[in-house]
């Protein structure tokens, strides 16, 4: 990275949480999540919509970490595992359920980095049910009746704040609004759900039991080495020696993290006595790959293993979820709702908000290699239009070397890139088919990797981005990646005079799921939502954290005919 104030900013909030977690104040900040769903019960191959909320130890809202883990986990093995960002103490996301999950009851949990400090203790865990459906009857009903069929019941209580609809039954792909009246005179941040009653099972965790729960969490800080994601993922690695297979400590290795992609995203990592090395990042929304180079000043070689970010899980023993016999109409029908759904608006379900770029390098130079003539050996390209770069023949093989725009003298220290993969071995990149690459970006002045000074970069990009036909020395490793999850949009039809009649079956269990509603203040909202083909009883759940910790929680249901 270009050494500017923006690398100057970002050192100094490093070295300032560092030097703040030795202090009693930030020693004595605990951080607490809540995870919303909408709804307790799944059908595997279901989209399970969450919520996720950070807050201190009073149930007040946070900004301290940007990245959230939930796992579903089974026991205590992971069957799914997701990252989320968090903005303004909250982080929005999704679950697909593998298609073939067994039925019974998981355990979902969330936690932040920050929280493995004190254990496992103090993460948020929830139980819900899955179902497969295309068990075998034998193996899914069974007249060992553990789980008999009654719908669960919704709050009855009188919170202060009113939650009402403008009718109680509805017609298929009706439209209706949902009212809140009463609320804080405070920002609250509120996620809202309407989705078929299900059966009665396991009682879950609700959010008004949760903070109930928060005064006695307070714990001693069991780790130190767990810092907070104040800014964006730190993604953790060992140095391994390659001759021993050994972790390794050597402060004369720059470790690199790069994003193979159009665009420069390149982290130097911080290393520690153990070997370990971490990488403070930003902007890793749904990464696929992710690279790992080790520059070694001396002969030595070595490589960076990339390590989870998820923490171990002890063992839990759920209870039994057998459905009785008499469930056989209800999951029929759920699971035609599921099949129906996919069939036909799968395209509608999966789309995404747009992933904004986060480069911060822009080239000072670009050539477009089919504006030229095209050679087949790059010393051609170089010699007859790069103007600011040369391949150097040395005892060691070829080297890039550049000038600035003034030509004013040539360096030799050259940070050479393919598809912001970086190349250690010069003579690659060299010898690398020039009808492969579309473009070449030269970037002029000092940049600064780690322990490394670069007096400029040589970036070259493929046509798909995709380093084809390069053979990476052994310190370099690719590993699939899976960054925090874009934002992915609810899907609910809107029906007019037009579209009612619409021969597209519309099977949705789940009505409504926005977990995207801020109250500003304001003591009355009004949310609109669109019924579907499915007969039955809903219920709508509306769950809530303030500014200053207030708790909203209330539930009301709707019939649709």
């Amino acid at each position: 990275m270009k050494y500017t104030d923006r690398m100057k900013h970002k050192i100094w909030l490093i070295f300032s949480v560092v030097c703040l977690l030795q202090t009693p104040i930030i020693a004595q900040y605990q951080e607490r999540v809540y995870l919303q769903t909408d709804k307790q019960l799944y059908l595997s191959g279901e989209l399970l919509w969450l919520k996720l909320y950070t807050t201190d130890t009073a149930g007040r809202l946070q900004t301290f970490s940007k990245i959230g883990y939930v796992e579903l986990i089974r026991d205590s093995i992971p069957e799914v595992q997701i990252k989320l960002d968090i903005q303004h103490g909250t982080g929005v996301g999704w679950m697909e359920l593998p298609v073939m999950l067994p039925t019974g009851y998981y355990r979902l949990i969330a936690y932040t980095r920050y929280m493995r400090n004190e254990g496992a203790d103090v993460f948020f865990e929830k139980t819900i049910a899955i179902v497969n459906p295309v068990q075998q009857n034998d193996v899914l009903y069974s007249d060992e009746t553990n789980t008999p069929f009654t719908y669960l019941s919704y709050e009855k209580n009188n919170p202060p704040y009113e939650l009402s609809a403008d009718k109680s039954s509805y017609t298929k792909r009706d439209k209706g609004h949902i009212y809140i009246k009463g609320l804080p005179a405070e920002n609250i941040s509120l996620g809202i759900s309407i989705a078929g009653l299900d059966p009665s099972l396991e009682s879950t965790l609700t959010i008004d039991q949760w903070k109930n729960q928060l005064a006695a969490q307070r714990t001693s800080v069991v780790d130190e080495r767990y810092l907070p994601e104040y800014e964006g993922a730190i993604i953790d690695g060992v140095l391994i020696d390659l001759e021993t297979g050994a972790p390794a400590a050597d402060d004369r290795v720059t470790s690199l993290l790069s994003f193979p992609g159009k665009e420069i995203q390149l982290f130097a990592g911080q290393p520690f006595p153990n070997g370990d090395v971490s990488f403070y990042t930003q902007c890793v929304t749904g990464k696929e790959e992710l690279t790992t180079t080790a520059i070694a000043a001396t002969a030595k070689k070595f490589r960076i293993d990339i390590q989870s970010p998820y923490a171990l899980h002890n063992p839990t023993l759920l209870p039994i979820l057998k459905p009785d016999s008499i469930w056989l109409n209800y999951l029929t029908l759920r699971n035609l709702s599921v099949q129906v759904t996919y069939s036909y608006i799968a395209d509608s379900l999966s789309k995404i908000r747009g992933i904004t770029s986060c480069t911060h390098l822009y080239p000072q130079k670009r050539y477009n290699l089919d504006d030229y003539t095209r050679f087949q050996t790059m010393e051609e390209v170089f010699i007859e239009f790069i103007t600011f770069a040369r391949i150097r023949r040395t005892g060691e093989g070829r080297r890039f070397s550049m000038t600035n725009e003034r030509y004013i003298s040539y360096s030799d220290n050259i940070l050479v890139l393919l598809d912001n993969i970086p190349i250690v071995d010069h003579e690659l990149m060299a010898s690398y088919n020039p009808l492969s690459v579309k473009t070449i970006d030269m970037h002029f002045g000092q940049y600064v990797f780690g322990s490394n000074a670069y007096g400029g970069i040589i970036a070259f990009y493929t046509y798909n981005n995709d380093y084809r036909g390069i053979s990476l020395s052994g310190n370099t490793q690719i590993f699939d990646y899976e960054g925090t999850q874009p934002y992915r949009f609810f899907y609910a039809p809107d029906y007019d005079d037009t579209t009612i009649s619409s021969p597209l079956p519309d099977f949705r269990h789940t009505l409504l799921w926005d977990p995207l509603i801020q109250s500003n203040s304001q003591k009355e909202l009004s949310i609109p939502f669109t019924t579907s083909d499915m007969p039955g009883t809903y219920l709508i759940t509306i769950e809530g954290v303030g500014e200053n910790g207030t708790i909203v929680r209330t539930q009301h249901s709707i019939v649709v005919d």
